[in-house]
């Protein structure tokens, strides 16, 4: 007995439907998913954290504590090189957008770790103008299941890890760039301070040497030519003053950024320059050693072989993309009161192409990898090799300034007692007093440059000098996040 299309159609909607149940298995699926959370930047909330930041916040003063030790919170009385670096590396943005690079990079190991999901086709189809009396549907499901092969998923894996690994280590090297440049500007913030000091010390000076020199006038003993020349130097010295008042406000303003706070977080804090007030022999730093060092720990030297492994890998990738992934096609079809079964598979031929474009672009650039690595590497001896030799240089500036000071020290005590017997008059004696303070302006401008050329070989070594911070903590503060 034949059977109609209108009879069977209750059957085939109920085969239909059993085939579709599958559907709510694969909403399952999705009940893990991330959802989307809307998070607006609002720019005056973000200004006025920004603004509240200082150096007594409780969780800065903590995050110290745990870095060097002290075992006290409260804020400390004053604030040296270290204990600034340990701030800026706590607020400073450039360590916060390093550190979430890096977070970015551990995301990404994820997404190579991914296995490729298989997806499923169902097709029913209705036949019309059947010539006999069947069913006119046919009901067909196809799963197709994504065979990775030649270890793709393990090299992909293994890049991703290594860009990790790079991204982890130029937090360090971001924390030792932001060193150097809060160590400048602490140097900056002392020698603008030093600086006024001494054009006021002068000032005062001068304005002694210019009242004796309106007097003698007066009892004819010089003459106008002789006062016109001291009221130049006392207005030329007051226009200097204020040019230091300006660079000692500028300068704070600086550090402040250096730290990565506004300028009001420095109100109230006392800085301490012992650490830049002298500079250390070059004898007790072991340059030869450290430069051997820096050439194979420095963390750009390190991030630099990071990337130069992720390259690796990113070829034998490409290598491995040569042969040609396998996606298995099992399928049921449902047709004319028939179950059928079919097991298939779908196979890339590489007949056109075996990968050779995108292997050849990343052997190329493996290779570039290793010539920038040997840059670096050049780079960094030509910027050792530079800064010893100017430190060298700029010390031995230093020992003569040094020397010139003694010798206006002895000039003046020698002034003095010949004041004091009579031998010679108060202006004379101003006069080795200027002398001496303006050698003190130049040895002042002599240790400026001797500090920043140690400031250069610290940087150029990414080895810390005369500090009590060490790489390791340095390494290990950076990479930590603190609440901020």
């Amino acid at each position: 007995m034949s059977v109609s299309g209108t009879d069977c159609y209750p059957l085939f909607m109920h085969r239909l439907f059993s085939i579709l149940c599958i559907l709510p298995v694969i909403n399952l699926a999705f009940v893990g998913c991330a959802s989307f959370q809307d998070r607006e930047l609002n720019p005056a909330e973000t200004a006025a954290h920004l603004e509240e930041r200082t150096l007594s916040n409780p969780e800065l003063l903590n995050f110290i504590e745990t870095v060097i030790g002290g075992g006290t919170v409260p804020p400390p009385k004053t604030w040296n090189v270290d204990r600034l670096t340990l701030a800026a590396i706590y607020y400073h943005p450039d360590l916060a957008l390093a550190r979430a690079q890096a977070q970015s990079a551990d995301a990404a190991i994820k997404t190579a770790a991914q296995r490729p999901n298989p997806s499923i086709t169902i097709s029913p189809t209705w036949v019309r103008n059947l010539a006999t009396a069947a069913i006119p549907w046919i009901a067909a499901t196809t799963i197709n299941i994504p065979i990775e092969t030649a270890g793709k998923r393990d090299f992909r894996i293994d890049k991703s890890e290594h860009l990790a690994d790079a991204a982890r280590l130029r937090i360090a090297d971001a924390a030792w760039l932001i060193r150097g440049r809060l160590r400048l500007a602490l140097l900056e913030a002392y020698t603008a301070k030093q600086a006024e000091h001494l054009i006021h010390q002068q000032l005062s000076i001068q304005q002694s040497i210019n009242q004796h020199a309106e007097q003698q006038q007066a009892i004819g003993e010089i003459g106008p030519l002789e006062v016109t020349r001291s009221h130049l130097a006392v207005n030329q010295l007051k226009l200097n003053e204020n040019a230091a008042r300006k660079r000692v406000a500028e300068s704070t303003i600086l550090l402040a950024a250096a730290i990565g706070v506004p300028v009001d977080g420095l109100t109230g804090i006392e800085l301490d320059f012992s650490d830049l007030s002298s500079p250390p022999a070059l004898q007790v730093i072991p340059v030869a050693q450290l430069k051997e060092h820096a050439l194979r720990t420095r963390p750009d030297v390190l991030a630099a072989l990071a990337d130069y492994a992720a390259a690796q890998s990113a070829l034998q990738l490409e290598i491995a993309n040569q042969y040609p992934n396998i996606q298995a096609n099992p399928a049921y079809t449902w047709e004319m009161g028939e179950h059928r079964w079919t097991l298939g598979a779908t196979l890339q031929l590489p007949v056109l192409h075996q990968n050779q474009g995108p292997i050849a672009e990343a052997e190329a650039k493996r290779q570039e990898l290793a010539v920038r690595f040997e840059a670096l590497q050049m780079r960094i001896v030509s910027d050792i090799d530079r800064a010893h030799s100017g430190v060298a240089a700029v010390l031995a500036k230093w020992s003569d300034a040094e020397k010139q000071i003694q010798l206006q020290q002895k000039n003046l005590l020698s002034v003095q007692a010949q004041l004091q017997s009579g031998e010679t008059d108060r202006l004379t004696l101003l006069g080795a007093e200027l002398e001496k303070a303006v050698a003190e302006r130049a040895q002042l401008d002599v240790l400026a440059e001797t500090q920043q050329a140690l400031n250069g070989l610290e940087d150029a070594l990414r080895e810390p000098i005369a500090s009590t911070l060490t790489n390791a903590m340095i390494a290990d503060s950076a990479s930590r996040k603190y609440p901020q």
